[in-house]
């Protein structure tokens, strides 16, 4: 379970990365676009790193009595962290609201309260192609966009976003620091001759560079037949 969740915070943070990078045009819709799906991705990393936690915090006891002694002071640290920031009472942290509001569920309540905050002059639209692929409902972005400035308290939504992507990155790293420590002290209680073979095991790869990479929403569509 720790190293599924190494692999998919990886994923997804490369994703956000991508998308974040990708080179904004100068129309609107495309720049709404790349938003929107920046977002989702960004949402996404927060509802798996609470789940993520919810595997920690279950297993606390296991951890301190069977491997916390045994962790590097790197782990260590990354561990303590992650308590301090997920393990306090409601309204909890914004990883955690984000997960239970707008990334795993839709609560009918912040999504009301997401319509009467809007201000009368806000662009709303969605905009339509012959395509579903390429359609592009965005007033329900602007929707997710005003819940999360809400649930960080902030009347600025680029500061509301800024602080989503800090406060995942943060515990994206606390829980690297904490899962690959975990996982190379059970690998030298339980695979020694699998870590002893590792320097003979080696291959080479050929992959892109990342910041090369661009993933926008809008693309063409392959066709049927």
């Amino acid at each position: 379970m720790a190293t599924s969740v190494a692999n998919d915070t990886q994923a997804l943070n490369k994703t956000l990365a991508i998308i974040l990078q990708t080179a904004e045009g100068n129309h609107r819709i495309i720049n709404q676009g790349n938003s929107a799906y920046g977002f989702l991705i960004l949402r996404l990393i927060a509802g798996r790193l609470n789940e993520a936690w919810k595997v920690v915090r279950k297993n606390k006891d296991m951890i301190e009595k069977h491997y916390e002694g045994d962790l590097s002071s790197e782990a260590r640290e990354g561990l303590k962290a992650l308590f301090a920031y997920f393990d306090h009472p409601k309204p909890g942290s914004l990883i955690w609201r984000v997960r239970d509001v707008a990334a795993f569920h839709h609560d009918e309540r912040h999504v009301a309260a997401a319509f009467a905050s809007l201000d009368v002059d806000d662009d709303l639209g969605d905009y339509l192609h012959e395509r579903v692929g390429n359609t592009l409902f965005y007033t329900t972005e602007v929707l997710q966009y005003e819940t999360l400035r809400n649930l960080a308290g902030t009347a600025d939504t680029a500061e509301a976003i800024k602080q989503l992507i800090d406060d995942t990155r943060d515990q994206t790293t606390n829980f690297n620091s904490f899962i690959y420590g975990f996982t190379l002290v059970f690998a030298e209680r339980y695979l020694s001759r699998s870590l002893a073979r590792l320097p003979d095991e080696f291959d080479e790869l050929d992959v892109p560079v990342l910041t090369n990479l661009q993933l926008p929403y809008f693309s063409i569509l392959p066709r049927k037949g």
